[in-house]
């Protein structure tokens, strides 16, 4: 049995997002997962361009971003700017469909699910199909009717969808996927202070945060910035700090939750995949200048569970800082909260929920 998992390139989260699910599929259900980025079948040069442009604007134009979020985040389901934006790449799709012949499609990002809605409705003969949403917040881009199984992060959001008036089988409150190693790497001793740039060094005001960490952080304990692939940024670290240790390139999954593990405190961006890597290690976060569009949405809903907590600048970043290592009980009940609402297991959780479907007759 195969399944299709359509991925992009647009930030690195919705990658290990699918990456994830396609292990746990072949690992623990048998099935052959395939993860294809269907713009770069679709336009290799275009698909290239325009996720350079994304990262260009997420960088140094984000309110530019946040305001086009914003402005399209409550519109009706099936708008006609979603019509506009999932028209690209739609032969595409059914070429593919029709060469691969899966059991199963699962997009996991959003315009995806818009190219599954407008082939059903046309009566284009399409796969089981299976929506996978990667932040605590669901932008009108991600809901269309006659999806065969969402996957959703939170319950609040399985509301939302409901209230949106979504027409599909089935809503599932899985988590978002991610390697299981994050469940399993939770160090008691941690002494170890982890800046997280991002896999583009997308993190505003990297250099804000190392100095006052610098200055924040008690002695004995280490601290790492992680650069990503932005080589620029780690050979400035390299000059700028002192204590601090940049590591550059792409790490492993296991490495990387190693480090989240073993954390007293993540300062990182907050993407939806980082976000949940850090509730499974159960390592509290502090998300600086968070940056606008889904990435604020993920920051309120830490904020508003009181599982994480937010900087907006250098002097909310410093108190915040110095009030975790002195008030040892704030970080105590942080921790109480990240584990009322973590879901373990969440790339298992959709793995299984896509063979228990896949199984089903209709």
């Amino acid at each position: 049995m195969k399944v299709l998992i359509l991925t992009t390139s647009f930030g690195g989260g919705h990658n290990s997002v699918a990456k994830a699910i396609g292990r746990s599929l072949e690992e623990h259900f048998n099935i052959n997962a395939k993860i294809i980025n269907l713009y770069e079948v679709y336009n290799s040069f275009l698909n290239r361009l325009t996720s350079k442009g994304y990262v260009y604007m997420m960088k140094y134009f984000p309110h530019l971003y946040g305001f086009f979020y914003n402005k399209t985040h409550n519109l009706e389901k099936a708008n006609s700017l979603n019509m506009l934006i999932i028209k690209p790449g739609l032969n595409t799709l059914k070429e593919l469909l029709k060469k691969e012949d899966p059991a199963g499609v699962v997009a996991v990002y959003p315009t995806y699910g818009g190219m599954f809605y407008y082939l059903k409705k046309r009566g284009f003969s399409i796969p089981k199909t299976f929506v996978v949403i990667t932040d605590f917040i669901a932008h009108v881009q991600w809901l269309y009717d006659y999806i065969d199984l969402y996957f959703v992060p939170t319950l609040e959001m399985k509301i939302h969808l409901y209230k949106k008036g979504i027409i599909c089988k089935k809503v599932e409150v899985s988590g978002i996927p991610i390697q299981p190693e994050f469940d399993q790497f939770k160090s008691l001793e941690r002494n170890l202070i982890l800046i997280s740039a991002g896999l583009y060094g997308m993190t505003p005001s990297i250099f804000e945060i190392g100095k006052v960490v610098e200055e924040t952080t008690p002695e004995g304990l280490e601290i790492i910035l992680l650069c990503g692939e932005d080589r620029r940024l780690y050979q400035k670290a390299k000059e700028v700090f002192k204590r601090i240790k940049p590591l550059s390139g792409i790490l492993s999954q296991t490495q990387i939750a190693e480090l989240i593990g073993k954390s007293y405190l993540l300062i990182s961006k907050a993407g939806g995949l980082t976000t949940s890597e850090a509730l499974a290690s159960e390592t509290p976060m502090i998300v600086y200048k968070p940056l606008p569009g889904q990435e604020y949405f993920n920051a309120l809903y830490l904020e508003k569970n009181e599982a994480g907590l937010v900087a907006n600048n250098k002097e909310e970043l410093k108190r915040l800082i110095k009030v975790i290592f002195e008030k040892r009980e704030l970080r105590e009940k942080l921790i109480q909260n990240i584990k009322r609402i973590k879901k373990p297991n969440s790339a298992y959780q959709v793995a299984k929920g896509i063979y228990d479907e896949l199984q089903r007759e209709d």
